[in-house]
């Protein structure tokens, strides 16, 4: 039902958080197919590139003052046979300690875990970011 896929999609996936990092949002966005959609475990969504690229240049410049990741893992797969309800093709499962400083001087700490689908074109085309928002909150806090 599954198999590995290529390492170039978790390079694909590495790159991405390196120019999230930087501060590179177009960079990162250049992976994205137009159609793409960004969903959260806590059901909230972006769909479309223009509207993900929006919402990350508006984090990156107004709310987040820097972000690393560390200790990464990205494990790409091919579904052949859905085993429930996810989508067949290319998946990066990626886990990756996530330390933000926040533009009120407090930071977050947290691992975060998130899922990447890539289309036939090899762009991503379906984020699926599982988070904690309870520190992400708190440090977002001008208390």
């Amino acid at each position: 039902p599954a198999e590995f896929a290529d390492s170039k999609y978790a390079e694909i996936g590495k790159s991405g958080i390196a120019n999230l990092s930087s501060g590179n949002v177009d960079a990162w966005m250049s992976t994205f197919a137009e159609n793409a959609v960004w969903q959260f475990n806590n059901g909230d969504s972006l769909v479309g590139r223009v509207a993900i690229t929006d919402y990350w240049k508006k984090r990156r410049t107004e709310t987040i003052d820097s972000i690393t990741f560390s200790n990464e893992i990205f494990l790409p797969i091919k579904v052949n046979q859905p085993q429930s309800i996810e989508q067949s093709g290319v998946w990066v499962l990626s886990w990756y300690r996530t330390n933000a400083k926040y533009k009120t001087g407090k930071s977050m700490i947290q691992w975060i875990h998130t899922d990447l689908h890539f289309d036939a074109n090899d762009k991503i085309d379906r984020v699926i970011m599982y988070l904690d928002r309870v520190p992400i909150a708190a440090a977002m806090s001008k208390k």
